[in-house]
């Protein structure tokens, strides 16, 4: 049997359903057939669950929620290990696709999990700085700074099911904890940056070395610059990125928002 690829999205209740930027993303996810799309539903009223059918292969209702969605996907990717290749995890709100993420997963057979390095690293971004100074007062041990690593985006990231599975347990694990602050994924995929790299199975894709994902924080601060050729955000080769994550934080973004509007349809 072919195994399929599949991406994932979360959503808890309306609010990203009915906005602007959930059409956007809906728009472009609904130009590719070539793999399964799935959606973990929790507090989505059946108006919006209608809405979703039209775009999702399949609607997964569950009761968790933002940060115990990896347990519902652990448990729900464990059952069903043996009918898909790779998986990839995207947020739902602010992400246009514009090319075919599992292309690039495939053009990589030797890797098993790809993450998005946001092109900026910790000590730049002021929000990434406290995650990481809080984080270490968790710490027994191993608790030496890493601001000097680079951001890996929480939102964007992917691969061979069965290191999904291990992935999702892992992030699940590490973030369910009591503490004075929320663990947060990106925090802690922060913390383990320095030891993810050290495994050659893993890529961790950066937007000027590689055309997985570009994210809109490190575009707005001026960490990393891209291209925008009327149709694709591109690297300077020309080269559109698959995932263009946080559109909604540069400087494209009225002009996405006007084409959606006027419209009603985003066509990349």
């Amino acid at each position: 049997m072919k195994l399929k690829n599949l991406l994932v999205n979360f959503s808890v209740g309306d609010k990203c359903i009915d906005s602007l930027e959930g059409d956007i993303f809906l728009d472009s996810l609904s130009k590719f057939k070539s793999f399964e799309k799935a959606v973990f539903v929790s507090d989505v009223s059946p108006r919006n669950i209608n809405k979703l059918k039209k775009y999702f292969d399949i609607i997964i209702p569950n009761n968790e929620n933002l940060f115990t969605s990896y347990l519902a996907l652990y448990k729900w990717l464990s059952e069903h290990v043996n009918e898909y290749k790779y998986v990839m995890h995207s947020d739902l709100r602010d992400v246009i696709i514009q090319k075919d993420p599992f292309e690039f997963f495939e053009s990589n057979p030797d890797i098993n999990m790809f993450y998005s390095l946001e092109g900026m690293k910790i000590k730049e971004n002021e929000c990434n700085l406290w995650w990481e100074q809080s984080l270490r007062t968790l710490l027994r041990s191993h608790n030496e700074t890493y601001v000097d690593e680079y951001v890996i985006n929480g939102g964007i990231f992917g691969g061979k099911i069965e290191h999904m599975i291990n992935h999702c347990l892992m992030m699940f694990s590490n973030t369910n904890r009591k503490s004075q602050f929320l663990v947060m994924d990106q925090q802690f995929l922060g913390y383990l940056s320095q030891f993810l790299k050290n495994n050659e199975k893993n890529m961790l894709c950066h937007p000027y070395k590689d055309t997985f994902a570009c994210t809109g924080e490190a575009i707005k601060r001026d960490n990393v610059e891209v291209f925008f050729d009327g149709n694709y955000v591109t690297n300077k080769d020309g080269e559109p990125y698959c995932i263009f994550h946080q559109w909604d934080r540069t400087e494209l973004a009225q002009t996405i928002r006007n084409k959606e509007e006027s419209k009603l349809k985003f066509s990349i």
